[in-house]
């Protein structure tokens, strides 16, 4: 075998193994996209202070139908099947669930509401706590009801916001596509007086920040 065949066959060599690595990879990330794991990118202001407009997210795809309170979940909007919405669940299957004077109830225990600025409160149960923006309508009620088995009632953190189970009413646990973990990028398109950036600023604060 000559010096120059010996070549080719290294040189085929190095292109095939780069092909089946190429192709591992691949593979691989397809199977983690299926069966895994989730990216969403946050478009509105519903779910602030915990999700910002211009935020990239991982949500697992593992267990979403065995969602715990306080948990935000993506799921398409009952309210139109051709976009994702985000949520948070405030109640599961069994629970008792009631809105009364902008308060949330869940088995007889109102959501404590400790305000953490002018227009942010954190609403705690049974030791788990969550941001949100309270509503300035007082008024906000909801009538007693029990979660049926199977599914779970969803608020949008930003509660003057109400297009979540406040109008669709309880949403299936089937319905749930994945459970959102973290920000691993955010985007703020928007100057302070609101016009639209050229270009994206990156908000470094939230970059890898796990979603509470």
């Amino acid at each position: 075998m000559t010096a120059t065949d010996a070549g080719k066959k290294q040189i085929d060599f190095l292109i095939r193994y780069t092909l089946q690595s190429a192709a591992t990879i691949v593979l691989v990330a397809v199977l983690v996209r299926v069966f895994f794991v989730s990216s969403y990118v946050m478009s509105g202001s519903s779910m602030l202070p915990s999700v910002w407009p211009g935020d990239f997210l991982v949500a697992a795809k593992w267990n979403v139908g065995e969602p715990r309170r306080g948990e935000i979940v993506a799921l398409r909007c009952p309210g139109g099947k051709d976009r994702t919405c985000l949520k948070r669940v405030v109640a599961v299957p069994g629970d008792r669930v009631e809105l009364n004077g902008g308060i949330l109830f869940v088995n007889g225990e109102a959501g404590v509401q400790k305000k953490v600025s002018e227009e942010l409160a954190v609403e705690r149960f049974s030791g788990r706590g969550w941001v949100i923006w309270p509503s300035s309508k007082g008024s906000q009620r909801v009538d007693p009801m029990v979660v049926p088995p199977r599914h779970v009632y969803l608020l949008n953190d930003k509660r003057a916001d109400g297009e979540d189970s406040r109008g669709w009413g309880t949403v299936s646990l089937d319905e749930l596509e994945a459970r959102v973990k973290y920000v691993w990028l955010s985007l703020d398109w928007y100057e302070k007086d609101g016009a639209v950036r050229s270009w994206p600023r990156i908000r470094w604060p939230r970059m890898l920040r796990s979603i509470d």
